[in-house]
């Protein structure tokens, strides 16, 4: 199977009825009985970083964007996925603020996403659902930096696996995720996301917390 032919496979978990339950079972659940990382930290993430010109990537179903404060009332935001069902759903979730909406395909060029560059761009658990490439995550972010600022900021999260923690329990889960094509994280350490945001940042910060890395990078090279 090749990398789009896997990327699109894995589309397939984010249809509107499980995106229904994605709350409770993804971002509550699971975060806390496997990956160990509270959806407060990653609410807190949000907080510190997102800014008024935002672009999330992957939002999911909007959960964080939704209980995020912004800096304003009226924020730019702008939502990206090859799936359509999430940015309908997300879009609509969040209608009070009239998110843009672009499909795109972060394992290829990212030029034709509208209103770049931005000054914060999330990332939130996405890395780990994405096939491996041959240059690995180095490659997705040279494809998102050309839409940052000089002075904007890159942030999000991700399940690996080596570096942090895993119970008996998360690497059940992983394993299954993986065999079903939900996850491609199969390289995925702390120290390959180090590299790959070195290549690509001139500073960033790793932060593990259970078997999910928190990270953050300013500068794009």
């Amino acid at each position: 199977m090749s990398a789009m032919e896997a990327n699109d496979h894995g589309q397939a978990f984010y249809r509107t009825k499980r995106l229904n339950g994605y709350d409770l079972v993804t971002v509550q659940a699971a975060n806390h009985l496997l990956w160990r990382c509270a959806p407060s930290r990653l609410i807190d993430l949000y907080n510190s970083h997102v800014t008024d010109r935002h672009l999330d990537i992957g939002p999911g179903s909007g959960y964080y964007l939704d209980h995020c404060t912004f800096p304003s009332m009226n924020p730019e935001l702008t939502l990206v996925d090859l799936n359509p069902d999430p940015l309908t759903f997300v879009q609509q979730r969040l209608a009070r603020y009239s998110p843009s909406v672009a499909r795109a395909d972060l394992l290829d060029s990212l030029e034709d996403v509208p209103n770049a560059p931005f000054d914060s761009i999330g990332l939130n658990y996405v890395l780990h659902c994405l096939p491996q490439t041959p240059g690995g995550r180095a490659d997705v972010f040279a494809n998102i930096k050309p839409l940052l600022k000089p002075q904007g900021v890159l942030f999000g999260s991700t399940v690996v696996t080596g570096g942090a923690s895993a119970t008996p329990l998360s690497r059940a889960f992983n394993a299954l995720y993986q065999k079903m094509g939900a996850f491609h994280n199969e390289l995925d350490t702390v120290d390959s996301l180090h590299s790959a945001l070195d290549e690509h940042f001139t500073s960033h910060v790793l932060e593990v917390r259970g078997s999910v890395t928190i990270f953050s990078a300013r500068g794009p090279r």
